[in-house]
């Protein structure tokens, strides 16, 4: 018996050395997050586009500081984020004691994080002293570490912006207003149907055609059949690979309006030969 106990305590001083070297994995690089982008500007003008998507537009001449998730944005492959600086005329009223400059950063966050807890993927910072040239665009490329949950890239066309293209999503988005101004909730969400599922999914949400459908329901209460579709002077871009076509007015806002105050901006994709609502 003394043996076997013998045995044993030394089998256990044995194995507890190896045991002891054995490290933890460390983690590897997230695989789901929110893409943010953050910006701040100060005495000069600044203007951002992810993908072609406009996270700042450059018409506002105003300090800013701020963050967009494009995780709606985020394709296969290659990710281009633009940047772009122009000059800021200032009265006197204007004129203060700091020096202008600007800074952009792409951050991966996780939910429940502040975006300076996430992780830095790309930064660009400007002042005075640096050589970069106002007024041109400045190219930040980025592959994500992972793409957000979308169907959507492997569904769209790739798009060429033509007469006839464009002609056919305005014949599509006239029928959408008549399907809002009917203020039937269930051939809105029919209507809107890819667009709920996709950006829910993108943004981790589960999506709930039950809850969707409520939240139709409150908005054809609140808005009625005052949607109007504007005509006139519409710009077409496309944007994200040519995937999107993005459909404003001449000043770059939505071309379909409410006499309540709400707008809808349009972001249209074909999908098997037709227009569907995606962003």
């Amino acid at each position: 018996m003394k043996q076997i106990l013998r045995y044993l305590f030394f089998s256990l001083f044995i194995i507890q050395p190896i045991l002891s070297e054995v490290k933890p994995v460390p983690p590897g690089p997230p695989k789901e997050g929110y893409y943010i982008i953050t910006y701040k500007n100060t005495g000069i003008n600044l203007e951002i586009l992810a993908n072609g998507y406009v996270v700042r537009s450059g018409e506002s001449i105003e300090d800013s500081s701020g963050q967009a998730d494009i995780n709606y944005w985020v394709i296969p492959g290659t990710n281009i984020i633009k940047i772009r600086l122009t000059e800021r005329k200032r009265t006197k009223k204007d004129q203060t004691n700091f020096p202008p400059e600007a800074e952009v950063k792409l951050i991966l966050g996780q939910k429940g994080q502040f975006p300076d807890e996430g992780i830095l993927l790309q930064q660009y910072q400007w002042n005075q002293t640096m050589e970069t040239k106002i007024g041109e665009w400045i190219e930040i490329s980025f592959d994500p570490l992972f793409i957000p949950p979308s169907t959507l890239w492997k569904q769209a066309e790739t798009l060429t912006l033509t007469s006839e293209l464009e002609s056919s999503a305005i014949s599509f988005l006239k029928d959408f207003t008549k399907i809002l101004n009917t203020k039937d909730a269930k051939k809105i969400l029919l209507a809107t149907y890819y667009r709920g599922k996709d950006t829910s999914e993108v943004r981790y949400y589960p999506y709930n055609e039950t809850d969707e459908l409520k939240s139709i329901q409150g908005m054809t209460k609140t808005i009625g059949s005052t949607w109007k579709f504007n005509l006139q002077k519409n710009k077409f871009r496309l944007v994200c690979n040519q995937q999107i076509l993005e459909i404003t007015d001449h000043k770059g806002e939505p071309v379909i309006t409410s006499k309540k105050g709400a707008s809808i901006p349009i972001y249209l994709s074909r999908i098997d030969g037709k227009w569907v609502i995606v962003r």
